[in-house]
């Protein structure tokens, strides 16, 4: 680079800062965005399902959830599971299926029965007693949860009956 070059990209280097760069935000390099709300466990339940469903298997699982913003507790809940199984792709698979079974049926995009009927086929191929167990420690760490809010249930109904009518 010589001398006339170093001094052209300076002086358009102010020029840039003086009138924004043309940068859609006046000027600013970084546009901080607030972080993602963590998807609810309807919307975990229906990832899982949608995957294995287009054809996808148990093993993909987990790469197919990693762009989805968890919630703090289903870390933790994966990470106690983690004792009891080692692939990732059964946790989520054993997650879809807790959720699945103690929910009403999602108004989008499909009903309990399709989810069901997409899980059962990867379900039949592990321990029932591992399943129980994964349910008993969702139940614990996650039972708190309504499946389309991170609110505790409790405290929605709560809110629910003190609210005026």
């Amino acid at each position: 680079m010589t001398s006339s070059d170093l001094a052209a990209a300076l002086v358009q280097s102010r020029r840039d800062k003086a009138t924004g760069g043309g940068r859609p935000n006046g000027g600013r390099p970084f546009e901080f965005k607030p972080p993602a709300p963590p998807a609810s466990l309807t919307q975990l339940c229906l990832a899982v399902a949608e995957h294995l469903e287009h054809g996808g298997q148990v093993y993909g699982l987990a790469s197919h959830c990693q762009a989805l913003c968890v919630h703090p507790d289903v870390s933790q809940a994966f990470w106690r599971l983690s004792q009891l199984v080692k692939s990732p792709g059964v946790m989520w698979l054993l997650l879809a299926d807790w959720i699945d079974r103690r929910s009403p049926p999602p108004e989008n995009k499909c009903s309990n029965q399709e989810v069901s009927a997409v899980l059962l086929p990867h379900l039949q191929c592990l321990d029932p007693a591992l399943i129980d167990d994964a349910g008993r420690l969702f139940d614990r760490l996650l039972g708190a949860y309504g499946n389309d809010a991170w609110t505790p249930v409790r405290l929605q109904r709560l809110l629910r009956s003190i609210r005026p009518r």
